[in-house]
This record gives structure tokens, C-alpha cells and sequence, in this order.
């Protein structure tokens, strides 16, 4: 960005600590006094604080009020950065040719000893379908050894080996933690500037701070030093402006769980597991993502030449004999990448090319001829039967964390971009009689936590406690804050779902 003067150590840092050091290495904090530092670009960066942004599936059920709440995990019928920081394998230790089958543990070496239990990390080479979660860590020389095991309970998958391979990245998506008293909370990766990233699940998260952190937070919001290129300004959602990288990161901890949780409402696999490090008889539990949920719903595949009567034709034919299938409840919302997008304009502009003309003025336009606009998207079709269809754009499938596969020939675009996926058909009827909203959010009653522990430092005055009220001393020296949440995806009808993706044979 222009204007902006890059600081001095962009290797960034990992974890879930905040101390003098990382404040000092990664942002140059604690040295003198310099006013050439404007922050005004990096806010650009923080633009927009909402906690929905850039999460399809949350913002389509717990934004707009579909969630539910239950009374148990079990249910019969739930700034941002430019990219996280990756871990990568140093050497090959796992001899096993099919790692992890049997739910057994299996053992990575990374250069980054940036994660930890209970995260949840996802290989390059092995894609979304295979997330690990961490067991633990071990030192070893200049290397990180994890113990990892398959996300989900499922004896019969396992780890490809190819993914285990010299330099192949490893990325933090999630977490996954116990529901009663937990006490563990997944670690957070910054890159050089600032960043953070049925049956129900729980994640959680956290940020601390060392007293001495806090000391030059404070002792850098002098007059003087308000053009510090850290000190980056943050406006919440009502307005009011933040200064210090304090409370940006605080809030940057419920960035970091709704990221979490809009992973594991698309990528997410049902799973039941006990806890087999701390061995105290709790268990965690994973439920299933849309992704593993539709693959029980209505499922087409191509290998990228898909026609627009091909379309028309699936998608008639799963309302062929439905009793709800009247003219008014044939529409449909296609869910997409870029390529998806680019895809479906093809298709429609390959069978509506016999109707327009070189000067239709959908492609060309403009009262002026020296200022002529060219050009046109189809992101609509009317089909037979009352069918109309919609492309909406989901950046989701183009983030090449989450998907990392990539496409044999356009190596540089998501196989996951030409995914489509529709989340509902309709509404579907309830055993009462009533109808209802085809995908909600559901979470557990009072498993929601969001609290902060003081140390030396009073987190609610954001001074140090020098009055003799109470403190904690021991453990966290400045202060921390700690979130967790209870969610799953609940699909009522899954025949009301559909998927239409790319796939190649091996």
C-alpha cells in the first residue's frame, strides 16, 4: 500500500502470548521516539469489524437470527490478514504407508513450532478432506516433532503419505476442545503487519499479555508517539475508535473463534473422541460440516465441461415428484468461486449466443460513442419449470488455506472455485407441521464463555493495579482474555441440499 513504510522484521510470529519481545521484534516498539510513521494506510486493513464478514454459512444462520439452542451437545433434528503464517515438513519421520488409519497417532516435523493442542491444521498436499488434530509437541534440535491424529472417527481413513513430504505447508484452520472444563485454547498466527485467523463442537481461543507488553502499549500513547506504525486505528461496529494494538487484538480474538467456527461449518467431521492426553475422562466431540453433510445430499460432478441443460436437468429432476415443487418454490442460489462464476457465464452466454447480436446493448452501452462500456456477466438463468437460478460469490472457495487443491492445468485457481453449492431447496416441513428454515445454527445453552483474568494489570481500567485491589500474581503478568463457543450445523432435510463440483480421476 502506498505510503506505508514496512517494519523491520516481517518473519511473524505464532502462538497465543503476547510479550515484549514480540511487540519489540515484530512491530519496533521500545525505541526512540519517531514521528515519520504513519499508521493511516495499515487501517485500511481494518476497514471492517464484522464479525461476519467473509463467513457465508454464519452470516446466513446466527447473523440473521437462525440459530437455536439446546440443552445438550446432542441434537435429533449449527482483520483478516492476507495470509497465515505456514509451517513446513524438515524431514520425514512417520515409516507408516497408510498414517493414521484406526484413528492411530501419527508424528510430523515442522519448521515452526507454532501450534499446539488443541488446533486443528490442515496439510497442502492433502487438502481439506484430512485435517489433523494436534496431540502434542516435542523440541527436537532446530525442529518442531507433533503427534497428530485424523479429524473425525473414522478407522478407515488415513493420511496420504505424499502429504508428509520435505516442504509441504501445514496451515492452523481450527480448533477443537472438550465441553467441560476445559482448559485449553488454540494458538493464533500473526504475520509481520498484525493477524489473527447432529452432535456440536466447542473451540476456543485466547490472548495474553506480559506486564511489560502492556507497559509500552501504554508508555507509547505519549503525544509524541501516536504515528507509531503499530498503533493502528480501529473502528468498531458503532463507531468509536481504537488506538492501541491492545484492544484491536482482544477483538481480534473473536475474529479468530468465528473463524473457526465458519472452518468446521464447511470443513468440519463428526467425530467423538476422549481426551487421551491429560487422560481425565472427558471426551471432545466434532459435528459435521456442510461438506460431509451434502455428501448424502444431491451430488453432480464434471470435469469442467458443464452444460447449461446439464445444469437444468439435475436441478429439475430433484424436484421431479416432490410435493413442494411448484413454479414459485424453484429458486435456487448457486454458491461459488471466481471460476464457478466465470463458469456459469459460459454456459449461459454458449446457449444464448443465437440470440444476441454484435450491437445488443447488453454488451455494449454508453450515450456517448467516445466513452462506450463493452461487456456483460450472466449471473441469472430462468429454466423450464419455473427454475431460476442465482450465482452468488463466495471468496471462501478461492482461499487457498482452506482449499488448497489446485486445478491440474489452471495451477494457480482452487479446484474448490468451480464448486457450487446450494444450501437449500426450499423450506422443509417439522414434525409439527410447521415449516422452517432448512439450515440453522444450534449450540449448547450456557456454553458460551467470554472472560478476562487480571494479573498485575486491571484489564477493565487498562491500568496496573497499584491500589491494592485485587490480582492474580503467578502465571499471566498483564492480563488475559479467553472466548469459547459451543456451535454445529444443523441440516434438517439434506435432500434439500445439492453439490456441483469439479472432479478428475486419478
Amino acid at each position: 500500500m502506498g505510503g506505508l513504510k514496512p517494519t523491520t522484521i516481517t518473519e511473524g510470529w505464532g502462538g497465543n502470548s503476547v510479550n515484549s519481545t514480540h511487540l519489540i521484534r515484530t512491530y519496533g516498539l521500545d525505541k526512540p521516539h519517531d514521528l515519520s510513521y504513519n499508521a493511516t494506510n495499515i487501517a485500511q486493513l481494518f476497514s471492517a469489524t464484522d464479525r461476519y464478514k467473509d463467513k457465508p454459512l454464519i452470516g446466513m444462520t446466527e447473523a440473521k437470527g437462525k440459530k437455536i439452542y439446546l440443552s445438550s451437545r446432542q441434537y435429533t433434528w449449527k482483520l483478516i490478514g492476507h495470509m497465515k503464517q505456514a509451517a513446513r515438513v524438515t524431514s520425514v519421520v512417520e515409516t507408516s504407508t497408510e498414517p493414521g488409519r484406526n484413528e492411530q497417532t501419527f508424528k510430523i516435523r515442522l519448521d515452526k513450532g507454532w501450534f499446539d493442542k488443541p488446533d486443528i491444521i490442515q496439510g497442502q498436499a492433502a487438502g481439506n478432506n484430512f485435517p489433523l488434530e494436534v496431540i502434542s509437541k516435542t523440541r527436537v534440535g532446530l525442529e518442531w516433532e507433533y503427534e497428530v491424529q485424523l479429524h473425525g472417527s473414522d478407522p478407515n481413513r488415513s493420511f496420504p503419505v505424499a502429504g508428509l513430504q520435505i516442504n509441504q505447508e501445514f496451515y492452523k484452520v481450527g480448533t477443537t476442545v472438550r465441553d467441560e472444563s476445559n482448559n485449553e485454547y488454540g494458538t493464533m498466527q500473526f504475520n509481520s503487519i498484525f493477524e489473527l485467523r447432529n452432535q456440536l463442537g466447542n473451540v476456543a481461543e485466547k490472548i495474553e499479555f506480559t506486564d511489560k507488553a502492556l507497559r509500552i502499549d501504554k508508555n507509547s500513547g505519549e503525544v509524541v508517539q501516536k504515528l507509531k506504525s503499530w498503533r493502528v486505528p480501529f473502528l468498531d461496529n458503532k463507531g468509536k475508535k481504537y488506538y492501541n494494538f491492545m484492544p484491536m487484538a482482544e477483538a481480534e480474538v473473536f475474529e479468530n473463534i468465528y473463524q473457526d467456527i465458519e472452518w468446521a461449518l464447511n470443513f468440519g467431521r463428526k467425530g467423538l473422541k476422549m481426551d487421551i492426553v491429560n487422560n481425565e475422562g472427558y471426551v471432545r466431540t466434532t459435528g459435521p460440516g456442510f461438506r460431509q453433510q451434502s455428501e448424502d445430499g444431491h451430488v453432480l460432478t464434471h470435469n469442467g465441461n458443464l452444460t447449461l441443460s446439464r445444469l437444468d436437468e439435475f436441478l429439475t429432476s430433484i424436484y421431479r415428484g416432490r410435493k413442494d415443487a411448484t413454479p414459485a418454490n424453484r429458486k435456487i442460489v448457486l454458491s461459488t468461486g471466481e471460476m464457478g462464476a466465470k463458469m456459469f457465464h459460459e454456459m449461459v452466454l454458449s446457449d444464448a449466443t443465437s440470440f444476441l447480436t454484435l450491437n445488443d446493448s447488453l454488451y455494449i452501452d454508453g450515450k456517448d460513442f467516445r466513452h462506450l462500456s463493452y461487456g456483460v456477466q450472466f449471473t441469472h438463468y430462468r429454466g423450464s419449470n419455473g427454475l431460476d437460478v442465482t450465482v452468488m460469490l463466495d471468496p471462501s472457495k478461492d482461499n487457498p488455506i482452506y482449499c488448497p487443491q489446485t486445478h491440474p492445468v489452471i495451477t494457480d485457481a482452487c479446484i474448490d472455485s468451480w464448486r457450487m453449492d446450494i444450501m437449500d431447496f426450499g423450506q422443509t416441513a417439522q414434525s409439527s407441521g410447521e415449516t422452517g428454515d432448512n439450515i440453522s445454527m444450534v449450540c449448547e445453552k450456557f456454553a458460551d464463555y467470554y472472560f478476562t483474568t487480571a494479573g498485575k494489570w486491571d484489564p477493565k481500567t487498562g491500568m496496573p493495579i497499584n491500589d491494592g485491589s485485587h490480582g492474580v500474581s503467578g502465571g499471566v503478568s498483564g492480563y488475559a482474555t479467553y472466548v469459547e463457543k459451543s456451535f454445529g450445523l444443523m441440516i434438517r432435510d439434506i435432500s434439500r441440499c445439492g453439490v456441483i463440483k469439479l472432479n478428475f480421476d486419478n
